[in-house]
C-alpha cells in the first residue's frame, strides 16, 4: 500500500510544474555560481598571490582590530552587516564620546585629532604599495596600532564586544567576526601545505562537495517549501479532501508517502547537478595522477543538503495542513532569510551553530570542517529530527480531519464535530 502511494505522489510530483520550476532554479543557480569551476592546480613559487590566513598570534589580533577602530573613528562612520547587508552607522555625540573612552582605555588614543595622528604617522612610515602582490599589500598596509600598557586580552575583548553593541551588532568587533581582523597574507609553503591538505585529506572531491553543498543549501533552504504548499493545497483547490479522508490508508501512510516522494524528487536533480563538479575532480585527478573520493558529493549530499530539504519540506507540509493557506511560504521566507544573512559571517566554514543553511564557501579549510564537524552533525540530525516530528505532527493534524474533530478555513474553527456526526 505505502508503495504504491508512494509511486503514485512521484508521479503527482512530476506533473507538477511548481516543481520542474524548482529544478530550473537549481539548474540556474549551479550555472550561475559554479558552471565555470574550474579545478585549482598546485601553487607555483612566484604566483601574483596565494590568498590569505588568520593569524594566530593574540597580539597581532589586537593591533589589526584596534587599528581599524582607530580609522573608523577618525571617519565618523563603522561599516556593519547586523542582517547580512552593509550597513553604514554613524554614532550620536554620546556613543562617540564612549567609543573615544574605549580608544583612550584600549590604545592610549586621546581624542580624535590623536588618531588622525597615529593615522598619519603609520602610513607615512609603511612601505608602497606592493604593485607586484596588491592583495597583500591591502592586507598588510592596513593601519595597526599598539595595545595600551596593562591592556590585557580578557579586558580588550570585553570593550570589543562593548564596542558591536553600541554599533548595533553585526561589526567586525563582536566575537564571531573579531578574528577575521588578524588576516595575513599566504606564503607559498602555507599555499602548498593548504593544496597537499585538499589533495591527500579530502581526496579533492571532498573540498569541492562542500562548496557544492554551500551554493545549493542557499536555494535548498526556501524551494522546497513551495512544492509541499501547492501539494497540500492542490486537493482543497480540486475538491478531493472528502476523498481522500475516506481512504483506508492510516494519516501517517498518506502523509509519509507524499513526504518522501517530495523528498526523492528533491534530491534527484541535486545528485544529478553533482555529477558535473565531480567529473571536472575525476578529470582532474587523472591528468595529476591523484585519488578522488568518487561518493564524496553523494555523502555530502545527504549528510548535508538532505537535513535541509527534510526540514523546509515538513515545515511547508505542517503549516499548510494546519492552517490550508500559503502561509508557509512566508513563514519559510523569513526563515530563509535570517538563515542566509545570519550566517554571513560564516562562509569559510568551521563555525556552524544552528543555522538552516551551514556555510563552507571554499573547497579549502578541510581543518576548519574536522573542528565544526561535531557542530555540524548535531545541527543536521536536529533538523533531521525535527523533520519527522513535524511529518507526525501533520500526520495528526490530517487524522484530526478526517475524523471531522478539526476543520480549517484560513483559521481554527470554535467549533468542532463530534464522532457521532462523521
Amino acid at each position: 500500500m505505502f508503495g504504491q502511494l508512494f509511486v503514485k505522489e512521484c508521479r503527482q510530483t512530476a506533473k507538477s510544474l511548481i516543481y520542474w520550476l524548482t529544478v530550473l532554479i537549481l539548474v540556474f543557480s549551479y550555472t550561475s555560481q559554479l558552471g565555470e569551476l574550474e579545478i585549482d592546480g598546485e601553487p607555483q613559487k612566484g604566483q601574483q598571490e596565494y590568498g590569505y590566513k588568520l593569524s594566530q598570534d593574540p597580539a597581532f589580533l589586537m593591533k589589526s582590530t584596534l587599528g581599524q577602530l582607530t580609522e573608523e573613528y577618525v571617519r565618523k562612520r563603522y561599516t556593519t552587516y547586523p542582517v547580512g547587508f552593509y550597513k553604514s552607522v554613524t554614532l550620536n555625540e554620546e556613543e562617540d564620546q564612549r567609543i573615544g573612552e574605549i580608544l583612550q582605555e584600549t590604545a592610549g588614543i586621546g581624542g580624535r585629532k590623536e588618531a588622525e595622528r597615529v593615522m598619519e604617522e603609520w602610513y607615512a612610515a609603511t612601505q608602497p604599495a606592493d604593485e607586484t602582490n596588491p592583495a597583500a599589500s591591502a592586507i598588510t598596509g592596513r593601519l595597526k596600532v599598539e595595545p595600551a600598557d596593562g591592556l590585557t586580552a580578557d579586558r580588550f575583548h570585553e570593550l570589543m564586544e562593548e564596542v558591536d553593541g553600541i554599533l548595533g551588532g553585526g561589526s567586525d568587533y563582536n566575537e564571531a567576526n573579531r578574528k577575521n581582523n588578524a588576516r595575513v597574507p599566504m606564503t607559498y609553503e602555507d599555499a602548498v601545505r593548504e593544496y597537499d591538505t585538499l589533495i591527500k585529506k579530502d581526496r579533492l572531491s571532498g573540498g569541492y562537495a562542500r562548496l557544492f553543498c554551500d551554493y545549493m543549501g542557499i536555494f535548498l533552504g526556501v524551494l522546497p517549501v513551495f512544492l509541499a504548499t501547492t501539494r497540500g493545497l492542490r486537493d482543497r483547490r480540486s475538491r478531493m479532501q472528502e476523498l481522500i479522508y475516506t481512504r483506508k490508508c492510516s494519516s501517517l501512510t498518506v502523509t509519509a508517502g507524499r513526504y518522501l516522494a517530495m523528498l526523492v524528487m528533491l534530491t534527484i536533480p541535486v545528485l544529478a547537478l553533482s555529477f558535473i563538479p565531480l567529473s571536472k575532480c575525476i578529470s582532474y585527478a587523472g591528468m595529476a595522477g591523484i585519488a578522488v573520493d568518487l561518493w564524496a558529493f553523494v555523502k555530502y549530499t545527504f549528510g548535508w543538503l538532505c537535513p535541509t530539504i527534510m526540514i523546509v519540506t515538513a515545515a511547508g507540509m505542517f503549516l499548510t495542513e494546519l492552517t490550508e493557506t500559503a502561509v508557509a511560504v512566508l513563514a519559510q521566507g523569513v526563515w530563509w532569510f535570517a538563515a542566509i544573512f545570519g550566517g554571513v559571517q560564516r562562509l569559510k566554514g568551521g563555525m556552524y551553530g544552528w543555522n538552516l543553511v551551514p556555510r563552507h564557501n571554499t573547497q579549502m579549510n578541510w581543518q576548519g570542517f574536522q573542528d565544526g564537524f561535531a557542530q555540524l552533525a548535531a545541527n543536521r540530525i536536529f533538523y533531521a529530527v525535527l523533520s519527522l516530528l513535524l511529518v507526525m505532527g501533520t500526520a495528526f493534524i490530517f487524522e484530526q480531519k478526517r475524523k471531522g474533530r478539526l476543520h480549517i478555513r484560513g483559521k481554527i474553527l470554535a467549533n468542532r464535530k463530534s464522532k457521532s456526526e462523521v
